[in-house]
């Protein structure tokens, strides 16, 4: 008795599976590169719009101004970093449009409050406002990781999911809602007693603190991208595996 012979949809199934997993890691290749294009362009523009507000502070040696100039760059590094980070941690298709809008948004506050580098006043509650908006970004950022969570199905990368939500709720929970606490009382003390603060000189105390914050976080950025870096591969290396 012969063997039966296969038909022509069960010899094409294992072909449209291997095609529709190449056409998903193209399409996840095609995302990520929009997204790390799209945040290089619009901090490569709010880091112009910095220099641009520098000159002047500069220049003409307005020597308290460079505090917030250095934080101003270290906020345009913090958001440039960590947003590679989340694009290369959980990022892929499909294509999240109000994910990337979000993205304008933030980065239009972001911009605008870069320009008011010689303004504590302006500086303060701008900042606030930005803080306010990052932290929807993060809020917006948790509901795709777990929009995605089966698609982490090994060992690493499970690690790797608990990471980015273990990181997602620090910011949502203490880092975000402290910046934004920090920034309004800012504001709040150097419009409710300018002499003090702005005459006086005390709002060099307050940029202090977050410049200080600042670089506290870029840092703790650098050390999320080394802790993640063996998962980012294992998850990669998993899904080109995949049928």
């Amino acid at each position: 008795m012969s063997d039966p012979v296969p038909s022509s949809d069960d010899l094409g199934a294992p072909a449209l599976r291997q095609a529709k997993s190449d056409a998903k890691n193209a399409l996840d290749a095609t995302v990520v590169n929009i997204e790390l294009t799209l945040i290089s362009i619009i901090q490569g523009l709010a880091l112009g719009v910095l220099a641009s507000a520098s000159v002047d502070p500069i220049v003409q040696l307005h020597w308290q101004a460079w505090p917030y100039i250095a934080t101003g760059l270290l906020v345009v590094l913090i958001f440039w970093s960590r947003s590679l980070l989340h694009t290369l941690s959980f990022i892929g298709w499909p294509l999240e449009f109000g994910h990337t809008f979000v993205y304008f948004g933030t980065t239009l506050l972001e911009a605008v409050a870069l320009t008011q580098v010689a303004n504590p006043q302006h500086w303060f509650a701008l900042n606030t406002l930005y803080a306010i908006a990052v932290w929807g970004l993060y809020a917006y950022d948790l509901r795709i990781v777990r929009h995605h969570a089966d698609d982490f199905s090994t060992a690493a990368e499970r690690l790797l999911l608990d990471d980015i939500i273990k990181d997602q709720r620090l910011n949502i929970v203490f880092m975000m809602p402290s910046a934004i606490a920090f920034q309004g009382l800012a504001w709040w003390l150097v419009q409710r007693y300018p002499e003090t603060f702005i005459a006086g000189g005390w709002h060099l105390l307050l940029i202090g603190m977050t410049l200080l914050f600042s670089l506290n976080y870029l840092y703790g950025g650098t050390r999320l991208l080394q802790r993640r870096q063996a998962w980012i591969v294992a998850r990669n290396a998993q899904e080109r595996q995949e049928p």
